[in-house]
């Protein structure tokens, strides 16, 4: 290798580096992160109405959240039917790994949560923290911005400790205020690409 056809491939290197860590096809999301703040928060909210009115038994909870996830996967599905086209991208497919694998996360301690018999819910503080890790994640891949939620939640979650009666209500609250938060910042962020005229990054 010459040093012209070694200078070809260190840029080609750069440019693949650099579309690694693009944002624009996580922008993409922006809408559906607008959505999905008030479906989701308003299912931590419905989930904090039922436990205040006496269930105890996770029969109400399934059937709420089991209206709420096929309602957020067809969103998704069908919001991103336009933007799915050939292969998927490098930071769409972090985004479904952070996040599905977060959402198992808090259905898996909310499970052992009623399997321990606990009255006392510890699920809204875990759940503050799975969903801390999973920003600090989007930061690592992301941009800095992220960690500003992981942080929110971290600390969210040292107070919920001394305040647990208030979890699902607090939770829901603090996800719908960062999820539209940073789905707006998307769909700006989206916008001001498009108005500049910058081509839809289809990222591999």
């Amino acid at each position: 290798m010459n040093r012209e056809e070694a200078a070809e491939a260190l840029q080609l290197i750069r440019r693949v580096v650099s579309q690694a860590r693009d944002d624009s096809a996580l922008q993409n999301w922006g809408v559906i992160w607008v959505l999905h703040a008030f479906t989701n928060g308003g299912g931590f909210l419905g989930t904090h109405l039922l436990f205040l009115q006496g269930h105890r038994e996770p029969g109400p909870y399934a059937l709420l959240w089991g209206a709420i996830i096929p309602l957020n996967l067809l969103s998704i599905f069908w919001l991103q039917r336009r933007e799915t086209a050939g292969v998927r991208s490098f930071i769409e497919r972090q985004v479904w790994s952070i996040w599905t694998t977060c959402m198992a996360g808090l259905a898996l301690v909310a499970l052992a949560n009623w399997v321990m018999g606990l009255q006392v819910l510890f699920m809204p503080v875990v759940g503050c923290v799975l969903i801390a890790m999973a920003f600090s994640v989007m930061g690592a891949l992301m941009g800095r911005g992220w960690y500003a939620a992981a942080a929110i939640y971290a600390l969210s979650a040292l107070g919920l400790a001394r305040v647990p009666h208030l979890g699902f209500a607090v939770l829901g609250g603090l996800w719908f205020a960062t999820q539209l938060t940073g789905g707006l910042v998307l769909v700006r962020a989206r916008r001001r690409r498009l108005a500049a005229g910058s081509p839809q990054a289809r990222l591999v």
